[in-house]
């Protein structure tokens, strides 16, 4: 069957695990110290990878031992609006005792504020938000996640070409991310998701085998005096190297389905 059938048989297994995560959200906005930090971060990456198999999506993981058990910023490319749970799923030991699930963090835009349901299960993540038309603020946002994410000794994730790719092919990797990562001092680990960009083609009839590969992490003492866009250029390189173009078949990337926004400012100093 297609996806479009599949997701109607699943509509109520898919609708539990979103409302799962709300109510959790809801109890930890009204409650801040009821939940653990782990425990949320669990939650989290339970639901996203029942999520992804309820769209008939398996993640395959490679270089798991590259991202550390402390702060450090992953960078990888972006796909498809499913992204964010495959980093989750990506980032779970899957009840493997021999690896630790990692705490996960995103930077977001602040667009996908508008839709309720996403900025509940964001919220429960502890995303930060920023306004790509307000480069100041956006850089302060910036700012304020790299403290956090050390202090919260998490990895913080960001989609450094700030939107989906249109064609298939990687993108421009912007610098703020580049410069966050040279200002609070953190480890980079590159990391390349590869075969996603269709996960939300209703006509697909496959299970969607994705891979994410975590490349080595570069530390802090490696680029700390490149120019941040020659390092947004060197790790774009990382990136592509494990990198596979895909050809377009899902109206999330074909109609911009669901996302209204045309273009992206990189932020500046």
């Amino acid at each position: 069957m297609n996806l479009r059938t599949r997701i109607f048989f699943r509509f109520f297994g898919l609708l539990h695990c979103m409302s799962f995560l709300c109510a959790k959200s809801r109890r930890d906005f009204k409650m801040p110290d009821y939940y653990k930090v782990v425990e949320k971060n669990d939650f989290l990456q339970q639901k996203s990878n029942a999520i992804l198999n309820h769209f008939n999506i398996s993640v395959n993981v490679e270089g798991f031992e590259n991202v550390p058990n402390g702060p450090c910023l992953i960078i990888p490319n972006h796909s498809t609006y499913l992204d964010p749970l495959i980093m989750w799923s990506a980032l779970w030991n899957h009840r493997d005792g021999s690896k630790q699930s990692k705490l996960v963090n995103f930077v977001a835009r602040k667009e996908i504020t508008k839709k309720k349901m996403v900025k509940r299960i964001a919220d429960l993540g502890q995303t930060y938000y920023i306004d790509t038309q307000n480069p100041r603020e956006a850089l302060a946002t910036l700012k304020d996640f790299g403290q956090f994410i050390k202090r919260n000794k998490s990895c913080g994730v960001i989609f450094a070409e700030g939107t989906r790719t249109k064609d298939g092919k990687l993108g421009e990797f912007h610098s703020g991310a580049f410069k966050l990562a040279q200002s609070s001092y953190l480890t980079i680990v590159p990391a390349t998701i590869n075969n996603a960009a269709n996960a939300l083609d209703w006509n697909r009839k496959e299970k969607l085998e994705v891979k994410v590969t975590f490349h080595k992490p570069m530390k802090p003492i490696q680029f700390q005096s490149l120019d941040s866009r020659v390092l947004a250029e060197q790790v774009k390189s990382i990136v592509a190297s494990d990198y596979i173009d895909q050809t377009i078949t899902s109206n999330e990337t074909i109609k911009n389905k669901y996302s209204k926004r045309d273009n992206v400012k990189e932020v500046k100093r």
